[in-house]
C-alpha cells in the first residue's frame, strides 16, 4: 500500500501522465519529466496487471483524460498562497515560495492555471468590491462545476474498460473516487 501512495504523490508531482512543457522544461538538472511519465506509466501497467497491448493502449488513453481533468479540478480548488501570504503581499514578489513547482504565474499542479481562479484570488487579496467579488465568485463556482463533470465523465469511461480489480487499485491510490 506504501508504494501505491507513492506512486500516487509520483504522478500528482509531475502533473499526471501527460504534459505540456515546453522543451526547455524537458531536462532540468538531470531530471527529464517525460522518462518519469513513461516510468510512471509502465509502473502504473504493472499495477493494473495489463499484459494485453491493446488493451494498455485502451485503458492507457482515458486514464491520460482522467488525470488530466484531476489536474483540472486543482487547479481550480483554491489558491493557498493566500493563507501564506501577508498583507501588501499579494503573492507575486520574486522572494515568495509558496508558488510551488509550477514557478512564477504556473500552476502547482502543472498545466496552465485558470484565469477565472487566479483573477478571482487576485481580486481577494485586493479586497476588491462585493459585486466583483460575487461575479467572479460564481465564475469560479461555475468551473469549478464544469471541471468536476469533465473528471467524472473521463472517470465513468476509463471504468468501462477496467476489471473490479484494476478499479480498486485507482481507487486506492486516489486516481478514482
Amino acid at each position: 500500500m506504501k508504494k501505491l501512495a507513492l506512486l500516487a504523490a509520483a504522478l500528482v508531482a509531475v502533473g499526471g501522465l501527460t504534459s505540456s512543457a515546453t522543451a526547455q522544461e524537458q531536462k532540468r538538472g538531470g531530471f527529464n519529466p517525460d522518462e518519469m511519465r513513461a516510468r510512471m506509466a509502465e509502473r502504473m501497467r504493472e499495477l493494473l496487471d495489463v499484459k494485453n497491448d491493446d488493451e494498455w493502449k485502451l485503458i492507457f488513453a482515458r486514464l491520460e483524460k482522467v488525470t488530466e481533468a484531476q489536474r483540472d479540478v486543482r487547479s481550480l480548488n483554491g489558491d493557498m498562497r493566500l493563507l501564506f501570504s501577508r498583507s501588501g503581499d499579494q503573492g507575486g514578489g520574486d522572494n515568495n515560495r509558496s508558488r510551488g513547482p509550477g514557478g512564477p504565474g504556473g500552476s502547482p499542479f502543472g498545466g496552465t492555471p485558470n484565469p477565472d481562479s487566479e483573477a478571482f484570488s487576485k481580486a481577494v487579496q485586493n479586497k476588491a468590491p462585493t459585486e466583483e467579488l460575487k461575479q467572479r465568485m460564481a465564475r469560479v463556482r461555475e468551473a469549478r462545476k464544469n471541471a468536476e463533470a469533465k473528471y467524472e465523465k473521463a472517470a465513468d469511461d476509463l471504468r468501462q474498460v477496467l476489471t473490479v480489480r484494476q478499479e480498486a487499485t485507482l481507487v486506492a491510490i486516489g486516481t478514482l473516487k
